[in-house]
């Protein structure tokens, strides 16, 4: 009897931890830029499981991540976009059918 307790506990556990959804978004940044043509560049934002996410293309401007400036910019891009993500998840989320 304390077996089966024991191994119910567990796989109530179990489903519950991976029943959960994390709000947070781990995302990160590369920039590419080609050497022919430097005034150009992209952005763009991956996912913790390495999916593209969001790009941006960036004509007439040469982003060099050794910048700290440019570095900066870049987070605050990130963070921006983080932000405004959510926001709209949120926000779909409140919605229910009829």
């Amino acid at each position: 009897m304390k077996r089966i307790m024991i191994i119910s506990l567990f796989s109530f556990m179990a489903l519950t931890v991976s029943a959960q959804h994390t709000t947070s978004v781990n995302l990160y940044w590369v920039v590419e830029t080609n050497i022919y043509y430097p005034r150009n560049s992209v952005v763009r934002f991956y996912d913790q499981r390495n999916f593209l996410v969001h790009e941006v293309k960036l004509d007439g401007v040469h982003i060099d991540i050794r910048v700290p400036r440019h570095k900066k910019k870049l987070d605050q891009l990130l963070k921006d976009y983080t932000d405004r993500a959510i926001v709209t998840s949120n926000r779909n989320k409140s919605r229910r059918s009829i």
